[in-house]
């Protein structure tokens, strides 16, 4: 099927060999634990080698014009190769192609503020992403608070990492209560969920329909169970609230928007999802 609309992806990565240095071994740890993809198959994607340039040729082939490339901020690993220069430098290479957002290291949030805003500022990123489970924290640990009032001041988006991801050595909660507390808090910060806070999909739909600055994707669960109700829910009540996101290079590219076509949104449905609502959040 073809998109009706030129495709924003709100979650995408190119599997550079600096890129699968952090991918490799989870997607490693989650094969050895014997955990099913989410679409029922024994193996998850194992994504090509690949330079930037062949990624947006790729691009190209299944008609993703812009993708949100994030960053991982890890300043205690040495030699971490998701850095927010090197996110910035994919960005500058390939401007109109990449929107390029900076990783927030919850290990340093006393710099954290400050690093966020040469980020923006320097290096010209256009968003942030924060891992609450790096520390094993929810997003409404007050000690986030000087980064969601960072976000705001910039204006820029924050996009929060959240779902029962496996390989992650954090506790299970129910993250969209967690974000509704931040949205409430912080009614200027505009916040994308990253993984549509699966399994608590009823949750994270009452959360962004009631919440104006809410956002989510479903990003890795777009075939999980409960996924019929985020079809459901945007079709009928927060069609301007979800983004597509395809997780590449922990879910296939192609196949991914291929299956998301045929989840049963309406065609104006399509069109917020794949491309309006992201570029309205991207000032694009």
């Amino acid at each position: 099927m073809t998109p009706p609309v030129p495709v924003i992806d709100f979650r995408a990565r190119a599997n550079t060999p600096e890129a699968a240095r952090y991918s490799g071994p989870r997607l490693a740890t989650i094969a050895a634990m014997g955990i099913r993809n989410v679409d029922g198959a024994s193996r998850w994607h194992e994504a090509p080698s690949e330079t930037v340039p062949e990624f947006i040729a790729r691009l190209d082939r299944v008609g993703i014009t812009t993708v949100v490339f994030t960053g991982r901020n890890r300043a205690a690993q040495p030699d971490w190769p998701l850095t927010n220069e090197w996110v910035a430098g994919v960005m500058r290479d390939h401007p109109g192609r990449v929107v390029g957002f900076a990783g927030i290291d919850a290990e340093r949030l006393d710099e954290a503020p400050g690093e966020l805003g040469q980020a923006i500022e320097t290096l010209g990123l256009r968003g942030a992403n924060l891992d609450p489970f790096q520390i094993d924290a929810s997003p409404d640990d007050a000690r986030f608070d000087g980064i969601y009032d960072a976000c705001a001041a910039l204006c820029i988006p924050l996009v929060v990492t959240v779902g029962a991801i496996p390989a992650i050595p954090a506790r299970l909660r129910n993250w969209p209560l967690a974000i509704d507390a931040v949205a409430q808090r912080h009614p200027k910060l505009t916040v994308v969920v990253c993984h549509g806070g699966w399994p608590f999909t009823s949750e994270m739909i009452a959360v962004a329909w009631r919440n104006p600055n809410v956002y989510f994707d479903n990003s890795a669960y777009h075939f999980a169970p409960g996924s019929d109700l985020v079809v459901k829910a945007v079709n009928t009540l927060i069609m301007d609230k979800v983004v597509y996101a395809s997780a590449y290079p922990f879910m296939p590219l192609e196949e991914t928007l291929e299956g998301v076509l045929r989840l049963g949104f309406t065609e104006e449905a399509l069109s917020h999802v794949l491309h309006g609502n992201a570029a309205r959040i991207l000032a694009l």
